[in-house]
């Protein structure tokens, strides 16, 4: 996935995340999507730093 694609996709789930909050969507279901977004803000963090994920 290229940065420009990760950062629609960072908008969208950003969008997803505030829709569940106002919508008062149970806390499971807005973990699950902060979760998501900050998987993807890291992608896009290690893309624009070339660092690569480590496994602890």
């Amino acid at each position: 996935m290229t940065q420009r694609e990760l950062k629609r996709e960072i908008e969208n789930t950003r969008e997803h995340l505030n829709a569940a909050i106002k919508n008062e969507r149970e806390m499971l279901e807005i973990l699950d999507i902060s979760r998501q977004l900050d998987d993807l803000i890291e992608k896009y963090l290690e893309l624009g730093t070339g660092r690569r994920k480590f496994n602890s």
